[in-house]
């Protein structure tokens, strides 16, 4: 019994030995797997100087390979051995492996790197460590252009050191977008968040707006005044400014504009609450600089206007007014001819949503006086309009460059005072109706002067709810299609009109490019095609279609004639 005690009192102490035996391995594993990992990153970073990376003028990178400064090992003559000595002492007792610890480092750096050795391991890693900083931050640059500089970098800055390096980048922080992430909109900050929120705008001023041209903010509700001040102090380089539903936009901020930001071209002020004396000063300070203005319909829009008017905005290429969607009363009313004078060189003039109507001049303006450069109109409404086409004459006389005109919405705009516009090579034309027109007293004839004027030119026409007739409509597709095919027209909008069948087959059949048809409501159509067509498969499928029809008919016609006889 003693004898089989003391066996038993054993059998511990061996089991004790046998997994500290097991845990050594498992160490010494460990240490053999971090080296070799480490090992090959370093010969990986070895070869990034096998190359250099050159920027070049039209935004690419040239790589020029170093074969000649790197210096290669010799290589082994035959029937030579190596002059190196192997320490062979004690070297067949270190580096036995028993077989479990053999498995287990297998498992250990199939963990670590994927792979199931080394030389499996090592491309994978290469590419990691090797890749050279100018080529990550040329394809950063890709999707930065595209979607912004945040949370894109963001997000890239946690991959690794290497790509956080890349995504520091300040050439990939020019164009900036911060919208409200701290918390709910609507709701006060405690002061723990503000401090938060400060701290992260002070650390990005210093780290990563050096090089900042276009910055965007969106839906800010506090710290709107300390954003933007810090913003404008620091950033000369400041190009693009756009407050998006932001409210608490004081004085401060214009003055910090007008004081440190002298290249500032676009200012974009849509359903932001601002101070209207502010921007009136801003402009008159620094309006002569801008290119770009857009801001929303107020009761207060008056004044920036006069400002404008008055000259503050010679060098204006775009104005953009919109209104704010449960506006109740957005009645506008300003001077043609001062605005022509005061905007010269206008481009782009939108009046959206807005009904407006042409104040009487009180001052002498020269005939010579308009928007000569004029390249896009819109005064696109959905609820009332009160554009003629004495007011359209007024304002497009010297506008032969125009391309675009969006007059949806305008009703008692007619074909006989498009016909009196001096542009020649309109590309893209919007007519739409998208209000009630039934008690509308709408034109039945005109399409067709619309397409011979501007046949060799129309890109994208939109006739939806127009009550042109269906004879007047088929010899206006007759004229877009053409003798030789239209190969212009893109875009087809014939929605709620009455165009027949035979219009839409002669038009579509000879518009190759056309990528954008659009049929509903048409009352002369068979249910079965009065759909919107995207693409040109789907347009190229209704076209077949609608052969394969015209074929049916004409042998059903053939059949029944023959049957007479």
């Amino acid at each position: 019994m003693e004898g089989s005690s003391s066996h038993q009192n054993s059998r511990p102490s061996s089991s004790r030995k046998r997994e500290g035996s097991v845990e050594s391995q498992r160490r010494s594993c460990v240490r053999v797997t971090s080296k070799t990992v480490r090992k090959v990153r370093r010969t990986a970073r070895w070869n990034t100087t096998d190359y250099t990376v050159h920027d070049t003028d039209n935004d690419m990178l040239l790589i020029i390979s170093n074969e000649s400064r790197v210096q290669r090992r010799p290589k082994k003559l035959a029937g030579k051995k190596s002059s190196r000595k192997l320490n062979t002492s004690n070297s067949s007792h270190k580096n036995k492996v028993s077989p479990d610890n053999a498995r287990l480092r297998k498992a250990l750096l199939k963990g670590l790197t994927g792979q199931d050795s080394l030389t499996d391991a090592e491309p994978l890693d290469r590419w990691g460590q090797a890749l050279p900083v100018e080529v990550l931050v040329h394809i950063f640059h890709y999707v930065v252009s595209s979607n912004g500089a945040v949370p894109f970098l963001c997000r890239m800055a946690r991959v690794c050191h290497l790509w956080y390096g890349a995504a520091a980048n300040p050439k990939l922080w020019q164009k900036v977008t911060i919208s409200y992430c701290w918390s709910e909109s609507g709701k006060k900050l405690v002061p723990p968040i503000q401090r938060k929120i400060q701290n992260t705008i002070n650390w990005l001023r210093d780290n990563r707006f050096t090089q900042l041209r276009e910055f965007s903010l969106c839906h800010w509700n506090n710290l709107v005044s300390y954003t933007m001040k810090t913003i404008a102090e620091s950033c000369p380089h400041l190009v693009s400014l756009k407050l998006t539903s932001c409210t608490g936009v004081t004085s401060e901020v214009f003055e910090a504009l007008a004081a440190h930001c002298q290249k500032l071209e676009s200012l974009n002020l849509q359903h932001s609450v601002v101070d209207t004396a502010a921007v009136v000063s801003f402009l008159e300070a620094a309006g002569s600089n801008l290119k770009q203005l857009c801001v929303t319909y107020s009761s207060r829009l008056h004044n920036i206007f006069n400002a404008i008017v008055a000259g503050c905005c010679t060098e204006l290429r775009l104005l953009e007014v919109n209104t704010e969607i449960k506006q109740t009363n957005p009645y506008f009313q300003f001077c043609i001819e001062m605005l022509q004078a005061g905007c010269p060189r206008l481009q782009v003039l939108r009046l959206l949503n807005l009904t407006w109507f042409p104040k009487a001049c009180t001052m002498i303006v020269s005939p010579e006086v308009g928007f000569s450069e004029l390249e896009e109109l819109c005064l696109a409404t959905s609820s009332f309009s009160l554009v003629t086409d004495e007011v359209l004459v007024k304002l497009l006389h010297l506008s032969s460059r125009l391309r675009t005109l969006d007059l949806r919405g305008c009703y008692r705009i007619t074909s006989a005072g498009l016909q009196l516009l001096s542009c020649q090579d309109l590309a893209r034309l919007f007519l739409g109706l998208y209000c009630s027109t039934t008690t509308l007293l709408l034109a039945k004839h005109g399409s067709e002067q619309m397409a011979l004027k501007w046949k060799h030119s129309l890109q994208e026409l939109d006739l939806t709810g127009q009550g042109y007739n269906e004879r007047d409509l088929e010899l206006a597709m007759e004229t877009l299609a053409g003798t030789d095919g239209n190969h212009l027209l893109r875009s087809l909008n014939l929605a709620g009109t009455k165009v027949s069948l035979n219009a839409i087959r002669v038009v579509v059949s000879n518009s190759p490019n056309l990528i954008y048809l659009n049929l509903t409501s048409c009352r002369c159509l068979p249910r079965g095609l009065k759909r919107i067509y995207r693409g040109q498969d789907e347009i190229t499928q209704f076209v077949n279609r609608l052969l394969g029809s015209v074929e049916d008919n004409s042998s059903a016609v053939a059949v029944d004639h023959r049957g007479r006889l």
